[in-house]
């Protein structure tokens, strides 16, 4: 028996470190492991912090994004993973954790795994692009540079597009050049851009004025994909001047939501959110995307502190990792 420690949302703007027994032996489909580090979504887990997607009697809450665990037992049917084995995994930030064999995958025991942690940023975006017609021959946007949107810029810039990034925050733009993005601006109008120049314009701020500042920029028959979810109204925009312009551009306009891709690729469609994620993870391990910088590690015994810092952006960097090393029990 394990003594277990979960962050849970106890209630609304309330995060604590609950204890638990954890007793749990894995199904022969499964392994047990003990997270290293768990990353947050300063986007996602916010929305829930907040109470943004309903009432109050959704409390209290797990909450979790993407963890590296160190794997403790495995059941009889798992055969390429073995207890030891570092692997990534979709699971909640808690000291313990179960998943499935299936949706979890190998990372590199000698690679800093909250480095690893961060391959679950890129695949985000990743979705945006792998369903856009517009190709590296076109230039493309992306607004919003918070952790998905740094890693979309990054991500994008690697596959040979002509990325234009853009954020109103300068230590956000520090950030961005610092991981060697070459346009990045407070404004669009900073880059000179002729109207109609764009072939895909992929918002992650989830910020009303900002998906319509893009609009004019996107060509006929351009794609604008919605990575950044829309928590709440933002602005006074009417539904009528966004609807018109992208009705005269006549543009693509898709949800960026990761989830619709299949968790694991088929035989007929190869592309999937673990793929995505195992790719950007190669990425990371080769520098391609860079980590240096963006992140900072935290004991999750401060989670009470850190949520209320993350919902009012006072971090420093754009992401927070709780780094499960450092709890204190």
């Amino acid at each position: 028996m394990y003594k277990n420690y979960s962050v849970i949302f106890t209630q609304r703007q309330k995060a604590e470190l609950i204890a638990s027994d954890f007793c749990e032996s894995p199904a022969s489909d499964e392994i047990i492991g003990q997270t290293i580090v768990s990353v947050i979504s300063n986007g996602s887990e916010t929305g829930g912090f907040m109470g943004y997607g309903g009432s109050d009697g959704n409390y209290p809450c797990e909450t979790g994004y993407a963890n590296i665990l160190k794997v403790l037992e495995t059941g009889s049917d798992v055969t390429d993973i073995r207890p030891g084995d570092y692997v990534f995994s979709l699971t909640s930030h808690k000291l313990y954790n179960r998943a499935s064999a299936k949706d979890v995958f190998l990372v590199p025991v000698d690679f800093p795994p909250e480095k690893a942690a961060l391959c679950r940023f890129p695949a985000v975006s990743m979705t945006a692009f792998l369903k856009s017609s517009i190709k590296p021959t076109e230039s493309v946007m992306v607004c919003g540079l918070g952790i998905v949107g740094l890693m979309c810029a990054q991500t994008m810039q690697h596959c040979g597009y002509h990325v234009y990034a853009i954020d109103p925050n300068e230590k956000r733009l520090e950030t961005a050049r610092s991981c060697g993005l070459k346009y990045v601006a407070s404004g669009i109008d900073t880059f000179d851009l002729q109207p109609k120049s764009i072939g895909l314009a992929i918002d992650c701020s989830g910020n009303d004025n900002a998906i319509l500042s893009m609009i004019p920029y996107i060509r006929q028959m351009g794609d604008l994909a919605l990575v950044g979810v829309p928590w709440r109204c933002t602005s006074e925009v009417s539904a009528h001047e966004l609807l018109r312009q992208i009705f005269y551009s006549y543009l693509h306009v898709y949800s960026g939501w990761e989830w619709s891709l299949p968790r694991r690729p088929g035989e007929f469609d190869p592309n999937s959110n673990m793929r995505s994620m195992e790719t950007a993870l190669r990425w990371i391990i080769e520098d391609s995307i860079h980590t240096d910088g963006i992140y900072e590690l935290f004991d999750p015994g401060d989670c009470g502190t850190l949520y209320p810092a993350i919902a009012a952006g006072q971090l420093e960097k754009p992401c927070a990792i709780f780094d499960w090393r450092r709890l204190k029990i």
